[in-house]
């Protein structure tokens, strides 16, 4: 398997060190566990570095499925035991709190996860242009975990209106999220799911009643859209069933985070760098959180690439002329950039000289100077 992100960032880097172009700081940054799949929380590595994992954190997030199984690992056992192993492997692992201290800007490279761009880059082969997202806004998560509590009896001679059916209630949820997750969509809000449905204590048994149901719920939040919104939404949907089936239920937040805007100067910055090297591009939203999202830069985006048969599935693919388009792309931003933030730093220096000019006047200075010059036409 090949990790997209990570060899374009360090492609990127390799080709602006290599044409000596690699002027100012410029950093790679690997994110640990973007992914929710091992201990329910997404983006771990980008939260830490912003800040926005408490001490405790550390020993109540826990390994999901290690849990399922009776054994108990925190994140603070994973760290450590990835931590002892790094100090062996891997220099420099001590800076690396001191990071983002001072970061102007964030690019980030991801596969989209669906098939949008791949269905627009069929259409634009006609002109023989590859097709890349420009990211305008990322979304967050909302995860919620809840338990239903009914009665059990028997589904043959226990009256309708009297049966307290734990699965009734986990499928009027169900439904009741998917029609939310739609409105979501349509308004530009996000999406939402019901991702898994559990009886605990029941037999698979057809003559009986369920007493026992847990759920998953994934909100995915775009715009306006906010955790304190959705979880209202989602406790009018939880009394509603609770009503309806004669049943309690017991939630809990699992993990929630804001929608994020991406830079729009940032976004200009990328569609000139695509138009320049005649790429197509389309200004798109990410429904899936993202690092992103929680990188503490100035300024940040990021840009998607096709990929064919969706994500998190077999079939995910991309193709490699798909991963080359990015490389030029981010490998061009970043010489951009890194000229930008040249210009802006020698303009500074001019500015508090004695004699008087603006900084406005000392870029337009650094601008027509030979080796400023000659750094643009690298």
């Amino acid at each position: 398997m090949v990790l997209f992100g990570v060899i374009v960032g360090l492609q990127a880097a390799e080709n602006l060190i290599k044409s000596k172009q690699s002027n100012g700081i410029l950093k790679v940054v690997i994110y640990a566990c973007e992914e929710s799949s091992r201990f329910g929380n997404a983006c771990l590595g980008s939260k830490y570095l912003k800040g926005d994992l408490k001490e405790d954190d550390f020993d109540k997030i826990v390994d999901q499925k290690a849990a399922d199984s009776g054994e108990t690992i925190s994140l603070r056992d994973a760290v450590s035991f990835a931590r002892n192993y790094l100090l062996e492997h891997a220099d420099g692992l001590d800076k690396v709190e001191k990071i983002f201290n001072e970061v102007d800007y964030s690019l980030e490279a991801h596969i989209e996860q669906y098939e949008l761009l791949d269905k627009k880059s069929k259409k634009f082969l006609l002109f023989e242009q590859d097709v890349l997202g420009i990211v305008n806004s990322i979304g967050s998560a909302v995860r919620v975990r809840y338990t239903v509590k009914g009665q059990s009896g028997h589904t043959g001679s226990t009256p309708m209106r009297k049966r307290k059916n734990a699965v009734d209630a986990a499928s009027l949820i169900g439904t009741s999220i998917r029609n939310i997750g739609r409105k979501f969509e349509k308004n530009g809000l996000g999406r939402a799911s019901q991702v898994e449905i559990s009886t605990p204590g029941h037999n698979g048994s057809f003559n009986q009643i369920p007493e026992n149901a847990e759920g998953l719920i994934d909100f995915r939040l775009l715009g306006e859209n906010t955790p304190e919104k959705v979880l209202e939404t989602f406790g009018k949907i939880k009394r509603s069933a609770e009503r309806k089936t004669k049943t309690k239920i017991l939630a809990k937040v699992v993990s929630k985070g804001r929608p994020v805007i991406t830079s729009a100067s940032l976004n200009e910055g990328l569609a000139k760098v695509c138009d320049k090297d005649k790429i197509a591009y389309s200004i798109m939203p990410s429904f899936a959180g993202q690092d992103t999202g929680y990188i503490p830069a100035k300024e940040k985006t990021m840009i998607f690439i096709p990929s064919t048969g969706g994500s998190h599935n077999p079939n995910e693919s991309t193709k490699r002329r798909f991963i080359d388009m990015a490389t030029r792309v981010f490998t061009d931003f970043s010489r951009s950039l890194l000229v930008e933030k040249l210009k802006d730093r020698i303009a500074v220096d001019l500015s508090s000289m004695s004699s008087p000019i603006s900084k406005n006047a000392a870029r337009e200075h650094i601008v027509h100077s030979p080796s400023s010059k000659q750094l643009e036409e690298k």
